[in-house]
């Protein structure tokens, strides 16, 4: 029952993004906890520096190789092969599988071996002390790497065949994992072996998902076949085309290091729950009309391509503008609620919330980066998202660097800035550097793929996408004053030394802001907030509505 459950297809572009949406939100939920408890346990310093370091390096190796690379490559090769003869697509899986296995056992196992002077290289400004618990986590976070290598291979196949529901459990029970290890009171090394567990569990729901579908996995060591060589053609370039975000983060924990203690646990701490939205928003769309994407091309349908990706390209932005103003406005009680315990300090909340807002500043470029790089690789081009995003890791690493002396010095600019975000007893604004350079090299990204993407495709409903956007645009920022408002008033009742005081504040100015967006996206006749409403009254006449005659009997 379990099994064919989280094997069923999803047929609808909006339905797989829904539920992928709200898998993801579980999870980032659960991501959420386990930020709090990594707080509440170990603090702001050395050992929580190390503990998300520790997982930078796996992690690059990871991303470069499979995350966002293994798939894109993977999908439209199995997606033809499927189409012409199903036992073709299922050996062409077994022998990405098997080589999968070996290139990544062999790089984790590098990866364990070679930790001590990795860590050197890639954090020369933590101590002694903290490169060695560093060292010994990175150890132990590589065999996740594995594990999670072979799961991607498993998921990619539930993508191309449309079963999105094991793809999307899978993370819920990894964060479970972790959060199971904080829970019992595991040390740094017991919350990483923990980890280990949850990438374990990632893989065993993925497969089992897999297996239901009708693949029967056989090692296979052909590796010369023709698909393998197209595979390998899309493949091969997009690993030097690794996500900007992923960098950003690398990037950032580097140059944290040689920051003030702390800077790294903070950087990462930002990010992760900047992510959220995009994570929600943003990869569900895309991920969703990747396969729709690859079919219309394949068969030579450039109006349903262009059907497709003006439906996900709508509605993401109409989910994370509006979002993005909120934050904004909103950042320091995001902060506090998630992740305000007794162990972290004003200023570091502080600092955690204008770095927060300054990712916010470009959320919704960020969640249209992988649905205008996936529209390349439906045309299986993975040379234009490599070169773009080549431009925009280098727009990154150089605004990463200089910043942080920019912000250190005084200046009209500089002054402006921590005004507006009321840092202006803060010493040390150098970390925010890292989340300035990150938004700055998203616009750069987006605008980039867009412009080549109409240059090589011609027409793919640009102008309805900006159309939408602008309506979007003044709709997010009436919900900004909204929410600046609702704040205000809610002091007066609210008591926000505690924390059901600021969840009431939060929650009355969060819901005043997306009642008046709802309200002005409908005054401005925006499609995507009709559609929206028509698609929750059909969910709750579905969930409400009697039962019939014998219905009774049947539950």
């Amino acid at each position: 029952m379990i099994g064919k459950l989280l094997s069923r297809e999803t047929t609808s572009i909006t339905g797989a993004a829904l539920l992928l949406g709200a898998a993801s939100l579980a999870s980032r939920i659960l991501g959420v906890l386990r930020e709090r408890l990594l707080v509440g346990r170990f603090g702001v310093g050395p050992e929580l520096d190390a503990y998300y370091a520790a997982f930078q390096v796996p992690n690059m190796v990871y991303n470069l190789l499979v995350l966002g690379t293994l798939s894109v490559a993977f999908i439209p090769v199995f997606t033809a092969l499927w189409q012409k003869r199903e036992q073709d697509a299922w050996r062409f899986a077994d022998g990405v599988l098997t080589a999968t296995a070996l290139v990544m056992g062999v790089l984790a196992l590098g990866v364990a071996c070679f930790a001590p002077p990795l860590t050197d290289a890639f954090l020369p400004g933590f101590a002694p002390a903290t490169r060695v618990m560093t060292a010994e986590l990175t150890r132990i976070l590589a065999l996740s790497v594995f594990l999670f290598s072979l799961s991607n291979v498993f998921g990619s196949v539930l993508n191309a065949r449309k079963r999105f529901l094991a793809v999307a459990a899978a993370p819920v029970v990894y964060n479970a994992a972790i959060i199971a290890g904080l829970l019992a009171g595991k040390d740094v090394r017991g919350v990483a072996w923990f980890v280990v567990a949850g990438a374990a569990l990632h893989l065993c729901v993925q497969a089992a998902a897999a297996v239901m579908t009708g693949w029967r996995v056989r090692p296979s060591f052909t590796f010369s076949g023709a698909a393998f060589r197209d595979f390998l053609k899309l493949f091969v370039p997009r690993i030097w085309g690794v996500d900007i975000s992923q960098v950003s983060v690398f990037v950032g924990t580097a140059i944290g290091s040689m920051l003030a203690s702390g800077s790294v646990a903070l950087f990462n701490l930002a990010t992760n729950i900047a992510v959220v939205p995009v994570a929600v928003f943003g990869y569900p769309f895309a991920i969703a009309a990747f396969p729709t994407l690859t079919e219309s091309l394949a068969s030579k349908n450039r109006e349903a391509f262009v059907r497709a990706f003006g439906a996900a390209g709508r509605q993401i932005v109409f989910f994370l503008l509006p979002i993005g103003f909120l934050t904004i406005v909103l950042r320091a009680h995001i902060i506090r609620l998630i992740i305000g315990t007794r162990e972290l300090s004003w200023s570091d909340t502080r600092l955690a919330a204008a770095a927060l807002a300054l990712f916010a500043l470009t959320l919704f470029l960020q969640g249209l980066a992988p649905l205008f790089s996936r529209a390349f690789y439906a045309m299986k081009n993975t040379w234009i998202p490599v070169l773009v995003s080549g431009a925009a890791v280098a727009v990154n690493l150089t605004l990463a660097w200089g910043f942080p002396g920019f912000l250190a010095a005084d200046g009209p600019v500089v002054d402006a800035l921590v005004r507006l975000l009321r840092l202006e007893d803060i010493a040390d604004l150098r970390m925010l550097a890292l989340p300035l350079a990150f938004s700055a090299a998203a616009a750069v990204h987006v605008t980039a793929l867009a412009v080549v993407l109409r240059l090589r495709f011609g027409s793919f409903g640009g102008r309805r996408l900006a159309l939408s956007a602008v309506k979007v645009l003044a709709a997010s920022l009436l919900a900004a004053v909204a929410a600046y408002g609702g704040l205000q008033a809610a002091e007066i009742f609210a008591q926000t030394r505690t924390y059901l005081g600021l969840l009431a504040q939060f929650l009355v100015a969060a819901g005043l802001g997306g009642a008046v967006y709802m309200l002005a996206a409908l005054a401005f006749k925006t499609e995507e907030a009709e559609l929206f409403l028509s698609a929750a009254h059909k969910r709750v006449m579905r969930i409400t509505r009697p039962l019939g005659v014998g219905e009774g009997e049947r539950l």
